[in-house]
């Protein structure tokens, strides 16, 4: 009975194996579970994102890029965004152009173009968001490097 007992706790020890696994950010369809918690602020409207700043992984010169911010008006206040753009040709954005309530959520969607950035070296693309909350702009940044197409 012990035998059986101590065979049994082996095979379940060694078959509970502990397994990490790390989210790749890039495959999460929605991250706006990164600002479900959030604590709502006075003084009118705010923008709290789930990130300012993405690295896309190494990829081929001539490769479309596209990233997602994730964001809420934390505020007390209808939130406009007046303004969003990227500080290159390079970069096409997409934003709410509907004021967002106190609570509500909303994404600004990116796309890089890495063609003709540098070979082998990192680039830095930024996005400006303008709007009437109490940061009335904020700066978002992509990096990456380009790789030789193959």
């Amino acid at each position: 009975m012990k035998t059986l007992f101590f065979t049994s706790l082996i095979l379940i020890l060694f078959s509970c194996e502990n397994k990490t696994e790390n989210i790749d950010s890039s495959i999460v369809v929605n991250n706006y579970s990164a600002i479900e918690d959030f604590r709502q602020i006075n003084g009118g409207a705010s923008m709290l994102f789930n990130e300012t700043e993405y690295e896309f992984p190494p990829v081929e010169e001539g490769t479309e890029l596209e990233h997602s911010f994730y964001f809420v008006n934390n505020g007390d206040a209808p939130l406009v965004l007046t303004n969003v753009k990227g500080s290159c040709g390079c970069t096409n954005v997409e934003y709410p152009e509907e004021p967002l309530n106190p609570g509500q959520k909303g994404v600004i969607k990116a796309e890089v173009n890495n063609s003709g950035k540098p070979i082998g070296k990192k680039f830095r693309v930024g996005i400006v968001v303008e709007s009437n909350g109490q940061d009335s702009k904020i700066r978002l940044t992509l990096r990456g490097t380009t790789l030789e197409k193959k």
